[in-house]
């Protein structure tokens, strides 16, 4: 018979964990420890257990040992930060979380450890400055985020908590321990709304968590007071119809609360969730958006509207690499949409993937010659990739569609001085002042752009036009 695998050994002993075997458990990762001493995750398995067992000396030894065996292995080193603090050593557990950091500088996890060893020390102000810095270089890490919260609880800034609370959630909806932080927050803050929005959410997503139940309980007056709605007994049809009458009237607290029955009384109907994270988006309510997206999902078929309130969402809070996978998951699955190419264009750009970005913008001024917004932004990025005679090329294209555009005309000018052509430049700024001849700045600009090319007795000549339009423009000197 073939003798059990590391790995088969340490499920063993997850079992008989999870059935509250600890010494029985405890003998098969030493076991795992004896056969496969090359490896790291037994050694740590068995000091684990032992600081669950209080065996604190034994697990000193063991990862001790371990540390000094795999000298590259973080957990083995966090274990033995954390043993440290278990046994009330508060000299060496700052040592070793702090050398812990400095050893692996590349590991979100490793600032973490640290912080929420500053913060079990009470020096609040110190592990606010590493959150901080861990945030700068690890912006999306759950963990760094949860201890920058913790740090304004502790703290007792009251809307700061709340602040970053609902920004964990909105960045990490799947991260059930903050979902009774932030509905705490937020009833310290008195948005009874939000709390309940969240509250019943984290009850929804985790119906067997203690803390979402707790949390529940502690809002369940105002929730069963929201509940009372007369629209709770429409027909489905009519709350479907007037949920979209809402959100077409941009009547988002009604839409919000419409979508959300709509979501409790069809749970599986999925436009119910797009549309609840819409209301919610529109309202400032971003964690409780996220958290509605997240759950459909995470429990329901792919749906195009769910993706795309999915990317915009990550659009707005600059999550470009999350909102380029829901666009490219909505372009991928469903019928080519606009919104979907939008979408992947502003996310490259704000990556700065120029030049895929261009391409994009390309495509999209091709499929959508009317709109002056995305025409704007294909001209736009040109410039940003320093190509101004295409920059130039684009922004005349675009004055000819357009050619009320008032700003076009000097965005064209700028360019085309950027690529050397500031005689075309004054061109393009006298066919603007003629266009638009009550306009001050358009007029300024072209004086101005004069002296670069006219004589002086031609700027001189345009300054006196100029203050014969404008009243007492005269009255100011004329720069030689």
């Amino acid at each position: 018979m073939q003798a059990p695998s590391e790995t088969e050994l340490l499920e063993r002993a997850d079992e008989l964990l999870a059935h509250g075997e600890r010494d029985a458990a405890l003998m098969l990762c030493l076991e795992a420890r004896s056969q496969f001493p090359e490896t790291p995750w037994p050694w740590l398995r068995s000091a684990e257990i032992m600081m669950e067992l209080r065996r604190f000396d034994d697990a000193e030894s063991i990862l001790e040992q371990g540390v000094s065996h795999f000298p590259s292995q973080f957990w083995l080193a966090r274990a033995r930060a954390l043993l440290s603090r278990a046994v009330g050593n508060d000299v060496e557990s700052f040592t070793r979380s702090r050398a812990l950091r400095h050893a692996f500088p590349d590991d979100p996890a490793a600032h973490s450890t640290f912080v929420h060893m500053l913060l079990d020390l009470q020096l609040v102000a110190l592990a606010e400055a590493e959150a901080k810095a861990g945030l700068a270089r690890f912006p999306e890490y759950e963990w760094l985020q949860h201890m920058y919260a913790r740090c304004a609880d502790l703290a007792g800034d009251r809307s700061a908590a709340a602040a970053r609370w609902t920004d964990l959630l909105a960045a990490h909806p799947e991260h059930e321990p903050a979902y009774a932080a932030a509905v705490h927050a937020l009833l310290e803050m008195g948005r009874v709304d939000e709390a309940v929005g969240i509250a019943r959410e984290g009850l929804r997503l985790f119906p067997a968590s203690s803390a979402a139940r707790q949390s529940w309980d502690e809002v369940s007056d105002a929730a069963a007071h929201a509940n009372t709605a007369p629209a709770s007994t429409m027909a489905l049809e009519d709350m479907l119809f007037q949920a979209l009458n809402a959100e077409r009237a941009g009547d988002w607290p009604n839409a919000a609360r419409l979508w959300m029955l709509l979501r409790e009384r069809a749970p599986s109907f999925a436009r119910a969730y797009a549309g609840s994270a819409r209301a919610l988006f529109n309202l400032g309510r971003m964690a409780e958006a996220a958290i509605v997206l997240w759950q459909a999902r995470r429990d329901l078929p792919p749906e195009a509207s769910v993706l795309e309130v999915s990317g915009d969402m990550a659009l707005h809070r600059d999550a470009f690499e999350v909102a380029l996978d829901s666009f490219g998951e909505l372009q991928g699955r469903f019928a080519p949409s606009p919104r979907a190419d939008l979408g992947i264009a502003r996310a490259l750009h704000r990556l700065l993937r120029l030049d895929e970005a261009d391409a994009a913008y390309v495509r999209l001024r091709e499929d959508q010659p009317s709109d002056l917004s995305l025409a704007q932004q294909y001209a736009a990025i040109a410039a940003e990739r320093d190509d101004w005679p295409e920059a130039s090329r684009r922004w005349a294209e675009i004055t000819a569609d357009f050619p009320d555009h008032m700003p076009g005309y000097w965005q064209w000018a700028d360019a085309l001085v950027a690529a050397g052509n500031q005689i075309e430049a004054d061109a393009v700024l006298t066919e603007a002042v003629t266009r638009f001849p009550d306009d001050l700045e358009t007029a300024v600009r072209w004086t101005r752009l004069g002296r670069q090319v006219l004589s002086p007795e031609s700027c001189a000549a345009r300054w006196e036009e100029i203050g014969r339009r404008f009243p007492g423009m005269e009255r100011l000197e004329w720069s030689q």
